[in-house]
């Protein structure tokens, strides 16, 4: 017979950004929060790493920022993409992206949220299945130290990633479906040298042996005197990469001289990771007694260096719309009704560019207009980035109207925006 672990107000699933932004959100709030994840903590997870202001500002409302400042990282200003550069804009105080490995991230979050009151953090603790009322979910089946569990609550987030056990149990629709894109790997490697200003740097290349008409590398410093080394291709060309990763990938880097003259200095230090399941889709992100945040109600490709922050700002989403109300009360469902409306509102503009969906929408003439004037325009290129980042809303720079009217020369001052 199962155990009880108790009754909360909140059960989120899954303790990474997503999970542990939301928890610390809700307690905020009062609300007694079960916060669970089937791993312990440190452990790494295939990620970026890099983050920009709207994290920056997501963790500060949570009072969760002053142990991540504490990392020795550097402060990154600049971002030198092969679409856009220019520096971080300031937003909100902050005028730079960080790189932190994500074992020494989602632990500095996980153990800060262990000591605050109100949430219960338990880890090695994989949820076998959700608990019903009805048509309501109502609780957690939870397998840990060889013992089954139940935990109840009016709410169970899942904040559980793209595959979303949460997700899966309570049956959230997909839609908006694009398939994969790139493959992506990364490494770390040592002794490489900052620039006097630090950039986040993804150049371009082709590697066709393989069949990858395009290729891409990149380089984010990071913490503790590493710099994350990344490189992709085309999805496409993933079957004949992976038969060799180790040797492909470090061919891919030499392939692109701006970045084998960069890491010639440096020493891998690290197992190269990385992934081909990168789908891109939007799940339905509510339903009676059940929400998902992050990963888990919209997953896209990382070239586009989104996802935590994508996690921060529905996590920030969500808690605005169950601030003001009892989680027993029918006010629930009308505020996860709003989130999940807001939450696509926010994602929509930089899916769409990520996916090369709006592209796609754009004349061929009309957006090669609007590339070229980023790269002469340093305005325009400022204002993407600020879009990137989400100082503004994406929508001012990624959408169709928006793409015509910059291609034909409308002002782009980001003090404008």
């Amino acid at each position: 017979m199962a155990r009880k672990i108790g009754t909360f107000d909140a059960i989120v699933v899954g303790a990474r950004i997503a999970g542990s932004l939301t928890a610390a959100g809700l307690a905020a709030n009062g609300w007694r929060v079960l916060l669970l994840d089937r791993v312990d903590f440190p452990r790494t997870t295939v990620s970026t790493h890099l983050f920009f202001s709207d994290t920056l500002t997501t963790l500060r409302a949570f009072a969760l920022l002053d142990p991540v400042l504490t990392v020795p990282a550097p402060r990154i200003r600049w971002l030198r993409f092969p679409y856009v550069e220019a520096p971080f804009p300031e937003h909100e105080g902050f005028d730079f992206a960080i790189c932190i490995r994500r074992e020494i991230l989602d632990t500095l979050l996980v153990e800060r949220l262990r000591t605050r009151p109100g949430i219960t953090v338990l880890t090695r603790a994989t949820v076998a299945g959700v608990l019903r009322e009805g048509d309501r979910v109502s609780g957690v089946v939870v397998r840990r130290g060889g013992h089954e569990w139940i935990a109840t609550a009016p709410l169970v987030i899942g904040a559980d990633g793209r595959n979303s056990t949460i997700a899966r149990a309570v049956a959230a629709r997909t839609y908006d479906r694009v398939p994969a894109l790139f493959a992506w790997y990364y490494t770390y490697y040592e002794g490489i040298p900052l620039d006097p200003e630090p950039a986040a740097l993804a150049v371009r290349g082709a590697f066709p042996e393989i069949g990858a008409d395009y290729a891409a590398a990149f380089l984010f410093p990071a913490d503790h005197g590493l710099t994350l080394v990344g490189y992709g291709v085309e999805h496409r060309a993933f079957r004949a990469f992976r038969r060799d990763v180790p040797r492909y990938f470090a061919e891919g880097l030499s392939r692109i001289p701006a970045v084998r003259d960069r890491i010639a200095a440096g020493r891998r230090v690290a197992a190269i990771r990385g992934t081909a399941q990168l789908p891109n889709f939007f799940r339905i992100a509510h339903g009676p007694g059940w929400g998902l945040v992050g990963d888990a109600s919209c997953h896209k490709d990382p070239h586009t260096v989104q996802g935590m922050g994508d996690a921060a700002r529905s996590a920030r989403i969500l808690i605005e719309e169950l601030a003001r109300i009892d989680p027993y009360s029918s006010a629930l469902e009308a505020a996860l009704a709003r989130y999940d409306e807001r939450r696509e509102r926010d994602l929509r503009p930089m899916y769409e560019f990520t996916t090369f969906r709006l592209r796609q929408r754009i004349p061929e003439d009309i957006w090669e207009r609007f590339e070229a004037r980023t790269r002469e325009d340093p305005e325009l290129a400022a204002l993407r980035v600020a879009a990137m980042v989400h100082a503004i809303d994406p929508a001012m720079v990624y959408a169709p109207e928006r793409v015509r009217e910059l291609a034909a020369g409308a002002p782009a001052r980001l003090a404008d925006r």
